[in-house]
């Protein structure tokens, strides 16, 4: 990065960081998505928001080769505990967290020490295809439907939250506090919800958003799996 890039960051992050700060938000979580689909986290208090805007945070390359279970696999072109690599923070991407109070969110982009994107950052490589695609005419959009399985605890233990019908009214109301709530929730962190429905297995629910740029349609599923 420019230092003149670098400067216009930690100006746009100071003034973030009094925004935030007069919202209440005491602490950014600070993602990247692995190759295991896991969501990896590093967190700033908001008041050193500005240093992570223009130095970022560090992350070992390890995480290239990580498992969903946390066991290291190895690779001859990426992977390894050796060296450091800098998590920046996409300030325009940045977004209070409506599900947990006092917390905001940005994705970042992998760069190496020297301040060049890492190769392996999937942001940066789902940006090129972007851009490649674009030189060929091409103007990509994207959106997600998310489906999961959501139980609750009783003291008979933990059951489904709901056995069916599929698609049913009855389901609805029985988890039409929780829909309601993400759907409030989604709306405060600008994810832009098309529809909420039960599910066709026992305790399956979904949720589909809006598409966007494929860039900014996978920061929203991010955060979408978060607020759930």
């Amino acid at each position: 990065m420019q230092a003149e890039h670098l400067a216009a960051r930690a100006a746009r992050a100071r003034e973030l960081t009094g925004t935030l700060a007069a919202d209440g938000v005491r602490a950014v979580a600070l993602t990247m998505v692995d190759n295991a689909g896991v969501t990896r986290v590093k967190t700033v208090p908001t008041s050193r928001l500005e240093a992570a805007a223009r130095f970022g945070v560090g992350l070992s390359p390890v995480f290239d080769v990580f498992l969903v279970n946390d066991h290291i696999t190895a690779s001859a072109e990426v992977g390894g505990p050796v060296g450091d690599l800098r998590l920046m923070p996409d300030l325009d991407a940045l977004r209070p967290l409506a599900a947990q109070p006092g917390w905001a969110w940005a994705p970042t982009d992998q760069y190496t020490q020297e301040g060049e994107p890492f190769p392996s950052c999937q942001r940066s490589f789902a940006r090129a295809m972007v851009e490649r695609a674009a030189g060929l005419g091409l103007e990509l959009s994207m959106g997600f439907e998310l489906e999961w399985f959501m139980a609750r605890r009783t003291s008979e233990g933990i059951s489904p939250v709901h056995a069916g019908p599929a698609y049913s009214a009855i389901v609805l109301a029985e988890v039409s506090d929780f829909a309601r709530d993400l759907i409030v929730a989604l709306e405060d962190e600008r994810v832009e919800v098309l529809q909420f429905h039960p599910e066709y297995a026992t305790g399956q629910l979904e949720v589909s958003i809006a598409p966007r740029a494929p860039v900014a349609a996978a920061d929203d599923d991010v955060l979408l799996r978060q607020t759930i």
